[in-house]
């Protein structure tokens, strides 16, 4: 088993990978409000620039773990290293993908969140995040006294779950029209697919954070993570529809819940067989409020005319917004189950 001292630099690289990452993440997701919001478009944003700023922090990681990973040759045998290879391999595709998105717009003009080259970028960050997650879900059996690790680890997954989200949205929001393609979902379509995945990712991403971190509390931290980053990226940066706020405390008090049946130890068999269930059910059912305000474009898309863009009417359809979170519950709660029920089988290998 190697030294504390030996994980340090590891642990370094990947804590900047996740801040790269975390800013690329949040400065995207600012962007995409700022073009619904209809902001003048220019590349010197501010959104842009964290963006961005998140991109060459991702970059510079990845130098750090390719240097290290030809240096200390012992490493590369280690569980972690597995993390310091796919940040490089996330940094390479971000750096590809950067040009790649100049020149289709030079081709093709102003595009809509679904194109070859922001699917490649949003792939590229998350595979940079995949290898802060498994780095740090790994080293940390180095670093078990550490408290570093404890509170870095909850953060870690919060970011991952709000990633997701956005990979799921760019097959399911009615905001992928361009000057010369349109990539928008059928609306029926795109509401399937939203009961059918996001439901079942956030309950993969729910029984990881548990399995690897296996304390009551600390997937419930990676779920506030995960809704301080949409709140501060989608909601605070748009004033009108600041109102909605208070809709979180519900995700926020299942996730406790869910958190608390999935953790702990019960005596009862039929609790030690279905909590897992019961978690996904309690966690299904929300899946409409974590990912609002963009999730709620899809369903509204369904009723409006098409010179009726779904955002433009979020301030005064508080109504209706909650007629379709109320909807939404029976689905979510079957996805949310089968997320759980087909974890340990797809995620095998997260807390190895």
């Amino acid at each position: 088993m190697l030294q504390t001292s030996q994980v340090r630099l590891p642990a370094t690289i990947f804590l900047v990978a996740l801040t790269g990452t975390t800013l690329a993440m949040w400065g995207a997701s600012w962007d995409i409000t700022s073009h619904l919001l209809r902001t003048p478009e220019t590349f010197f944003t501010p959104s842009h620039g964290i963006l961005y700023l998140g991109v060459g922090i991702s970059v510079i990681s990845a130098i750090m773990s390719s240097i290290l990973y030809l240096r200390r040759k012992e490493l590369r045998t280690e569980s972690f290293g597995m993390g310091l290879k796919l940040v490089v391999i996330g940094s390479i595709i971000q750096v590809i993908a950067g040009p790649g998105d100049f020149y289709w717009h030079e081709l093709f003009g102003i595009d809509g969140l679904l194109s070859p080259t922001h699917i490649t970028l949003a792939l590229g960050i998350l595979t940079t995040l995949v290898g802060s997650v498994i780095g740090f879900s790994r080293i940390r059996f180095h670093l078990q006294k550490n408290n570093f690790i404890k509170i870095i680890l909850p953060i870690t997954y919060g970011i991952l779950w709000f990633s997701i989200m956005w990979l799921i949205f760019f097959f399911v929001l009615p905001i992928s029209e361009g000057d010369t393609h349109n990539f928008n979902p059928d609306p029926m379509v795109a509401i399937i697919l939203s009961f059918i995945f996001i439901p079942f990712a956030y309950s993969l991403v729910f029984w990881t954070s548990s399995k690897v971190q296996n304390k009551f509390g600390t997937t419930s931290i990676a779920a506030l993570t995960f809704v301080v980053m949409n709140i501060t990226s989608n909601i605070l940066t748009s004033e009108t529809i600041m109102f909605y706020l208070p809709l979180f405390a519900a995700p926020m008090i299942s996730v406790i819940a869910a958190d608390f049946v999935f953790n702990k130890k019960w005596e009862s068999k039929i609790m030690q067989k279905h909590s897992g269930k019961i978690a996904g059910a309690i966690l299904g059912s929300m899946f409409f409020v974590f990912s609002f305000p963009m999730l709620s474009m899809t369903f509204l898309e369904i009723y409006l005319h098409n010179d009726i863009f779904p955002y433009d009417v979020l301030p005064t359809s508080s109504d209706v917004v909650f007629n379709h979170w109320m909807m939404s519950i029976p689905g979510g709660i079957i996805s949310g189950i089968v997320g759980m029920i087909l974890a340990p089988k797809i995620l095998r290998f997260s807390t190895n």
